[in-house]
C-alpha cells in the first residue's frame, strides 16, 4: 500500500461529500496512483507528441513500432545518434510530417539542451510551462502531463484535455449544479484528474 496515495485517496473522498455521484465513482475506481517515469526527457515529449490527437491504442501501438525499430524496449535520446536516424525511425512508424518536423525540433533543443531536464527541475511550474511553450509542438496540454507524469505534481488541473472538458460537464450535469473544480479538489487535481480519465470510461 502507498500510504501518501491512500491518504489523497481519502481526502478526495470526503472533499465529494457535496457531490454524491462524483464520491461514488471516486470509490470505484479505487486508489490511484502517480507511477515512476524511467523515461528520459526526450522520450517521454516524443510519446507525448505521438499522443496529441489520437486515441491511446494508437498511441501505444506508434510508440510500441519505435522501439522495435531502435530495438530497445524503452528509448532514450542515445537511440538517436543523429537527425538521419531520427528521421529513419519515424519515416518506419509513419508519423505525420508536422509531427515528425516537431520531434526533430525537440531533438536538436535537447541536444543543444535549450530544454534541459536539471534546468526544469529548479523551476517553478509557472516557469516550467512558460520554457516548455516555447518549442513547436509542445504547447499547455503538454506542460500539464510533463508536470503530472514527470515530474509527479499532485496539484495540476489539465483543463485544456478533451476528455477532462467532457468530464466536466458531464459531472455537472449529474450533480444538478455548478461546480468550481479548481477551488473543490485542490491541492489533489492531478490526482482527481487521473479519475476523471479513468471514470470516462464508465461516464461518458
Amino acid at each position: 500500500m502507498n500510504s501518501e496515495f491512500d491518504k489523497i485517496h481519502n481526502e478526495l473522498v470526503n472533499k465529494c461529500n457535496l457531490f454524491p455521484f462524483i464520491q461514488n465513482e471516486i470509490i470505484k475506481n479505487g486508489v490511484i496512483t502517480i507511477k515512476d517515469n524511467k523515461l528520459d526527457l526526450f522520450a517521454f515529449l516524443i510519446q507525448i507528441i505521438i499522443s496529441q490527437q489520437i486515441s491511446d491504442k494508437a498511441s501505444k501501438t506508434i510508440w510500441k513500432k519505435l522501439c522495435e525499430i531502435c530495438k530497445t524496449p524503452s528509448l532514450t535520446i542515445s537511440n538517436f545518434p543523429n537527425i538521419h536516424s531520427l528521421n529513419y525511425a519515424l519515416d518506419k512508424v509513419n508519423i505525420p510530417m508536422y509531427k515528425q518536423n516537431y520531434i526533430i525540433d525537440l531533438f536538436k533543443s535537447v541536444s543543444k539542451k535549450k530544454i534541459d531536464i536539471n534546468k526544469l527541475i529548479s523551476m517553478d511550474e509557472e516557469n516550467i510551462r512558460a520554457s516548455i511553450v516555447k518549442h513547436k509542438g509542445l504547447g499547455p496540454w503538454t506542460s500539464d502531463m510533463f508536470l503530472i507524469f514527470y515530474l509527479k505534481k499532485k496539484n495540476v488541473f489539465p483543463d485544456k484535455d478533451l476528455v477532462i472538458k467532457k468530464m466536466k460537464l458531464k459531472l455537472e450535469e449529474k450533480e444538478k449544479r455548478k461546480i468550481n473544480f479548481i477551488e473543490n479538489f485542490s491541492p489533489f487535481l492531478s490526482i482527481f484528474s487521473l479519475h476523471l480519465w479513468k471514470m470516462s470510461k464508465r461516464v461518458l
